[in-house]
């Protein structure tokens, strides 16, 4: 009876790939919609590179010397007023990058003097104060930027690269916190509460009185930001069908670069910060049409037993796809044929769940399962590394800012699209590609930090530069689905989670390390190089996943890539369904059984 029980159960896939059809016409509408939904995340996420831009900043004065100096009699022009004020208030300083020593005005400090210490253009202390009446900001290209507006210089120059870190911290808490959202609310649900939250939480930004305000709001944004691409996300890969979701979950990531492209757009016409922000979160409000577009995920409404709305939405689909429902679907009398080894293994998974629970222990309990989660979490810390420092450098890299963080944008696009191809190719599969896409990453960015910023080879930099975005960004998407297939069943979503918040720190470090240019120019380069190459290299010992059965147990995960030990014997070893889950189940499947005595190898 308990066997009977299980195959009355409706599953989804099955709808899918034996009614439905895996990728309709329905669910390429619906896809339509939701991959618009990453575009807000990949412009909310760089906005700050326009919104928080460093420019050339110097002490103010009392405005008794500015009114001497520019007397409103005079014929000098505006510019000549603050030239000839910059050179009777403010010291030089040597500056040394890798073009050699230069000399620039000082950023916070300013001489001691009066008005009466003026004669013409002659001072008389030589005596330097701490800058005491604000500062000055050149405005040539940007209007306003949070820098400017909260005073984000001299003493205070860290809390710049604290915001980007303070993102990542909420994109890494929001990756859990949306699993419980999207989970106990629903996809869709869960998806509509979060952009109502990221349109309050993004308004609020633009009108934030000081930096620890704007700090918190950021916070907020990016926490239920993660919330927005994950419910989009979710919904589109449980709408189709098994052999369609890594090309979902790899064309979802095109349209988060679309939204850097948008972003750079954007930025280049509008010029002050707190309008480029209502600029691109205002528009999102469009997002909440969907509760009345889209449907909730059939798969997840079966799951919390919403067996009615489910039926409703397949019962849609089916009119819309043009397909005839067969009888007895819905009443426990349909059944799919069990031929074909993916819907054998829907079935074997079912029973699993009926197994014992397992938790993040399970990830390092074994030697081999602990070597492949070690190895997959340093990869996506790696990946996170390398992609938030080369995205958040565009405007150090020399040439125009808006034109490179097009670039590095629009570079995502193919990038994503290649990695569709390379992860079939029997040539590079998933372990090849991840190796050759982290090399090409390492070895670019240390060109592209060796390259001289004041050489006529700026060029060069920014290719070399590019070449990295693109190389990175494709094993960031390569990443995603090797992880998936490693990951045994039972503990794939913790695996997964625990690498994403684990690489998360990644990008919480990344730009911090920025910040080491003052010590020597190249060092954050060389350092998201060096990363890259041993991700790389790290990946080599994990097994090969394409065209493999993936493991299902805690067991075959273990052996999974495993190689036998030659004492043990062939009984060591298991074919797609496993011996392991034989002895585990002595109500396994007669027809599994017999599949698997027909089989030799599982890799």
């Amino acid at each position: 009876m308990a066997s009977k029980k299980k195959h009355d159960k409706l599953h989804y896939d099955d709808v899918l790939i034996h009614v439905l059809g895996e990728f309709g016409k329905y669910q390429k509408i619906c896809f339509a919609f939701l991959v618009l939904t990453a575009i807000p995340c990949g412009i909310a996420t760089f906005s700050m590179v326009f919104t928080m831009a460093e420019t050339d900043a110097w002490c103010n004065v009392p405005d008794d010397i500015r009114t001497h100096v520019c007397s409103p009699n005079s014929n000098q022009s505006q510019y000549e007023c603050e030239y000839r004020l910059k050179n009777l208030t403010l010291p030089k300083e040597a500056s040394e990058d890798q073009c050699g020593t230069s000399w620039r005005y000082s950023q916070c400090y300013r001489y001691d003097i009066h008005v009466n210490n003026i004669t013409q253009d002659v001072f008389v202390s030589n005596r330097t104060i701490a800058c005491d009446h604000g500062w000055m900001y050149d405005r040539s290209q940007y209007k306003s930027t949070v820098t400017q507006q909260f005073d984000l210089v001299c003493d205070r120059y860290y809390l710049n690269a604290l915001i980007p870190s303070i993102q990542s911290v909420g994109y890494s808490i929001g990756s859990l916190g949306s699993g419980y959202l999207l989970d106990n609310f629903g996809r869709l649900r869960g998806f509509i509460l979060a952009v109502i939250l990221f349109e309050v939480f993004g308004t609020a930004i633009a009108f934030a009185p000081s930096y620890p305000v704007f700090a918190v709001l950021q916070f907020c944004l990016s926490v239920v930001g993660y919330s927005t691409y994950l419910g989009g996300f979710v919904l589109a890969t449980e709408l189709v069908g098994p052999s369609k979701r890594t090309m979902v979950g790899m064309v979802v990531p095109i349209f988060y670069g679309v939204g850097y492209m948008f972003l750079s757009l954007f930025a280049y016409y509008i010029r002050h910060w707190w309008m480029l922000q209502l600029a691109i979160i205002l528009p999102n409000v469009l997002f909440l049409s969907y509760w009345c577009i889209l449907p909730e995920s059939p798969r997840w409404l079966l799951s919390m037993g919403r067996d009615k709305q489910a039926i409703d939405i397949i019962r849609k689909t089916a009119r819309i796809n043009k397909v005839t429902l067969p009888d007895g679907i819905f009443d426990g009398s349909w059944k799919p044929c069990l031929n074909d080894q993916q819907d054998q293994g829907q079935y074997n998974q079912e029973f699993m769940k009926e197994g014992k629970e397992h938790g993040l222990i399970d990830l390092f309990r074994l030697p081999n399962m602990r070597k492949k989660t070690l190895i997959l979490a340093f990869t996506w810390l790696a990946c996170n590394l390398v992609y938030f420092g080369i995205s958040f450098s565009t405007s150090s890299l020399g040439g125009n800012e808006y034109i490179n963080a097009f670039f590095s944008a629009a570079v995502e696009v193919p990038a994503y699209a290649i990695a569709i191809f390379t992860l079939e190719s029997p040539l590079l599969g998933r372990r090849r590609s991840l190796f050759v896409t982290m090399s090409i990453t390492g070895l670019a960015c240390i060109s592209a930090g060796l390259v001289p910023l004041c050489s006529n080879l700026v060029w060069l930099r920014i290719t070399c530069a590019m070449i990295g975005k693109f190389a990175i960004s494709s094993a960031f998407g390569i990443s995603y689905v090797y992880g998936a297939e490693l990951f045994p069943t039972p503990v794939r979503s913790l695996g997964i989670g625990l690498c994403s918040m684990l690489g998360y720190s990644g990008a919480i470090v990344a730009p911090q390390i920025l910040l080491l240019r003052s010590m020597w120019y190249p060092l954050p380069s060389v350092i998201f190089g060096i990363m890259a190459l041993l991700a790389g290299f790290a990946a080599l010992p994990l097994p090969e996943t394409r065209g493999k059965q993936l493991p299902e147990t805690i067991e075959e995960g273990e052996r999974f890539g495993k190689k036998p030990s030659r004492h043990i014997g062939n009984n060591n070893w298991y074919p797609g369904c496993g011996k392991i889950r034989q002895i585990h189940s002595s109500n396994g499947s007669d027809d599994c059984n017999a599949k698997l005595a027909s089989t030799e190898t599982f890799l």
